[in-house]
């Protein structure tokens, strides 16, 4: 009897356990040449001895819930052939991806821009860009929005620094040129050409300095991951073999390390475009049509899922107010070009507006208020909304004196009118609204890095502006060397009576040095909480960085803007919030009462989780907000009683009583001060539901744009239709509907 009680305990426990850590797959199968849904194809998914089995439904698509994060395998069965892929599973989100099948004959296709590969049995094929606009697209009148796909090891999770390069280590690189020579084809392969290591025949285990196979570590573009024999080798750009004196920020290594770094890859092209030029001397029109090429990049996004209240009570995040995913997209949209799915992140489009007036009291930093509203994708939902306010600078105040480092890219890919010459300008504006008191130093990087202007009195503006006109741009892009001479400038003339704060403009292009957003972040980090403060604006078009920007700026104690034009720019360095902070290390902690709630999703903020228990650990780095910043957050949630509510929350959260629909904390250092502050509100059962319509809009949009899982009733008709009933109170809320009638067509 004892024993069967025990077995029972470990089988609830072990349920208990997938339940509270577990993480979603959406697959949508598609016929490749007629991208047609693929009705009735079964799917197997596997992991460790479990499996899920389901198949895809009138639009192709099927879901697997409660996986366990970390690989799945996949299996498609169709017309008694057998296809097996491998995915990575992340905990309280869902990954999303369509692939496309032969229903001939199973391939699946590993698309990466133009190029892709065609794999039978999980083996490599040869390479080809034949079929380059087989890549499955939604087409919102005349925007084409690309499906995010999947690649033989899908690679995640750049939310942790993961891989450092230490030069002492034991190591091997071997380059592009000597992988096309070789005649293995996998990193497995590569890697058991280096003196010390050796691969067993009877079991393809790869052992380095007698190691088991199990404790070597594989990182991808520096990304840790789980196993690595299915990388391409066409993918393949340098693979670096570490089997010694393993760096200690690798943690418990007692094997080997193989880092692969992918080749640079031909990008996607942007439909071609009508550019018009003007002969002022004949008055005549020309008209030249010209083809862009997208090196855009940027961060993945796992959407986040629905939790429940019960099992999960915490959702835990810090807070920000970049806005560039927003601006990106107007100009997308405006030049007609290609819309990724993971630039559409819907927490920077919703905190461009302002969705609530929220007063805060003299003495206090920040003022918090709660509201429900409609849900228009799912009409048995609503939103729940944290409406953030920071209080506007006094104008009997003196604000502090500025100390600025300008950080400026001038390589080659920073020629164009939008780049180089729209910063000189948005700069030049800049520093004529600067006081005497003022300082300004200019640090440039191309392939080489230099202090064009040491620390300078704003009294002499005429030799700061100088500066500014004589760059030129030309060379390749050592952005890690620039970051690193910027931050010995802000430190050797740090002044703690100062707003010390570097402004890098560039386009994220790093191409010399460190470039991954592991290296990068790892860096980074290193400075924060130093008082020297980060602005990224990124500019131009076509080889955009999103991801590298991304990266400095949340680790770097800063923000990050996407500049298009000088009004932009000028708009983002007149915002005093943007350049002076007002508190640091800004996190919320959101949690239901399971007894009204029985699920509750985050929209947005995927980049931006933490867990329950660094909400009260001051080392965690949480967001950054200057005067007057406002930022939302928005959960959809699923009205219900949760069961077991008794025996569960009582011992989650005692403070929220039962007619408190959320509890709400929110967590802060102010400034110039290095102990935190926390703030609690609750959001009451009997509140009033409104009618956000703009709030509806935005998410409604960026679900459309996103092709989400979670999107719900909404369509191209649904969306133009809350476009149509809207009715706009400023130029900002014109924009979007404009942006959705260009996308949406109107054609009935």
């Amino acid at each position: 009897m004892e024993k069967l009680i025990l077995l029972l305990v470990t089988v609830l426990t072990s349920m208990l356990s997938i339940a509270q850590h577990s993480g979603s797959l959406l697959l949508k199968c598609k016929e490749k040449s007629s991208l047609k849904a693929i009705q009735g194809l079964t799917i197997e998914v596997f992991q460790d001895s479990l499996c899920w089995e389901g198949e895809t439904q009138l639009d192709g698509s099927v879901q697997f819930n409660n996986l366990k994060p970390g690989i799945a395998k996949v299996n498609f069965v169709f017309k008694k052939h057998f296809e097996e892929q491998e995915v990575f599973i992340q905990d309280k989100q869902l990954f999303q991806y369509t692939v496309l099948l032969d229903s001939a004959k199973l391939k699946l296709k590993h698309l990466r821009a133009e190029e892709y590969e065609e794999s039978i049995d999980g083996r490599a094929g040869n390479q080809t860009s034949n079929d380059q606009y087989d890549i499955p697209v939604q087409n919102l009148g005349g925007i084409s929005v690309s499906s995010q796909q999947i690649e033989e090891v899908q690679i995640v999770a750049y939310k942790v620094p993961l891989i450092y390069m230490d030069r002492g280590s034991q190591a091997q690189t071997i380059t592009r040129e000597d992988i096309s020579r070789m005649p293995v084809r996998s990193a497995h392969g590569i890697a058991s050409t280096v003196g010390g290591v050796n691969s067993n025949e009877s079991n393809d285990a790869l052992n380095i300095r007698g190691a088991r196979q199990d404790a070597n570590y594989y990182y991808i573009d520096g990304v840790k991951v789980r196993g690595s024999s299915r990388v391409p080798k066409s993918y393949m750009g340098k693979v670096t073999v570490y089997s010694g004196s393993i760096p200690a920020n690798y943690g418990d290594v007692t094997g080997g390390i193989i880092s692969i770094e992918s080749k640079p890859i031909p990008m996607a092209r942007i439909p071609k475009r009508t550019i018009h030029t003007t002969n002022t001397q004949t008055n005549t029109y020309s008209y030249e049509e010209v083809e862009t090429y997208n090196y855009d990049n940027f961060l993945p996004i796992y959407e986040n899922n629905f939790l429940s209240p019960l099992m999960h009570p915490h959702a835990t995040f810090g807070l920000d107010v970049d806005q560039a995913a927003w601006q990106y997209l107007k100009y997308n949209v405006e030049v007609g070009g290609t819309i990724q799915r993971d630039a559409v992140k819907l927490e920077e489009m919703i905190n461009a507006f302002q969705h609530k007036d929220v007063s805060v009291p003299e003495n206090e930093l920040f003022n918090v208020d709660i509201t429900r509203s409609n849900c228009s994708w799912n009409k048995d939902n609503e939103l729940v909304s944290v409406h953030l306010k920071a209080k506007d600078l006094p104008k009997t105040n003196v604000r502090k004196a500025h100390n600025f480092v300008f950080l400026i890219d001038v390589s080659g890919s920073m020629g164009s009118s939008n780049r180089l010459p729209l910063i000189i300008k948005g700069l030049r504006n800049f520093v004529k609204s600067l006081q005497p008191e003022d300082r300004i130093s200019i640090v440039t990087y191309s392939g080489y890095t230099g202090v064009v202007l040491p620390s300078t009195s704003c009294e002499d503006k005429n030799k700061i502006m100088d500066a500014l006109s004589s760059l030129q741009s030309g060379g390749s892009t050592n952005g890690i060397g620039g970051i690193m001479e910027a931050y010995r400038q802000a430190e050797s003339n740090f002044d703690i009576k100062y707003n010390n704060r570097i402004i890098l403009a560039t386009d994220g292009d790093f191409n010399v040095g460190i470039n991954s957003p592991g290296d990068l972040e790892n860096y980074i980090s290193k400075k924060r909480g130093q008082g020297i403060y980060l602005t990224a604006l990124g500019f131009g078009m076509g080889n955009y960085k999103n991801s590298t920007l991304e990266t400095l700026a949340k680790r770097g104690d800063g923000n990050h803007f996407y500049i298009h034009s000088l009004n932009d720019m000028d708009h983002v360095l007149s915002n005093v919030g943007n350049l002076i902070n007002l508190a640091r290390d800004v996190k919320l902690n959101v949690e239901f009462n399971p007894r009204l709630v029985s699920n509750y999703r985050l929209i947005g903020y995927e980049n931006r989780l933490m867990k329950p228990k660094d909400f009260a650990d001051d080392t965690k780095d949480g967001g950054e907000l200057g005067y007057g910043h406002y930022v939302t957050a928005v959960f959809e949630v699923e009205k219900g009683k949760s069961t077991a509510v008794e025996s569960e929350f009582v011992k989650q959260r005692s403070k929220l009583g039962k007619s408190d629909l959320a509890y709400v904390k929110l967590r802060y250092k102010p400034l110039d001060d290095s102990v935190s502050v926390q703030r609690d509100y609750t959001l009451l059962e009997d509140t009033p539901i409104e009618e956000n319509k703009l709030l509806n809009l935005i998410i409604a949009l960026g679900l459309e744009l996103r092709d989400s899982a979670f999107k719900g009733d909404m369509s191209k008709e649904a969306l133009l239709e809350l476009a149509r009933s809207y009715k706009t109170t400023s130029e900002e809320e014109v924009e979007l509907k404009s942006l959705i009638f260009k996308l949406v067509s109107e054609e009935k």
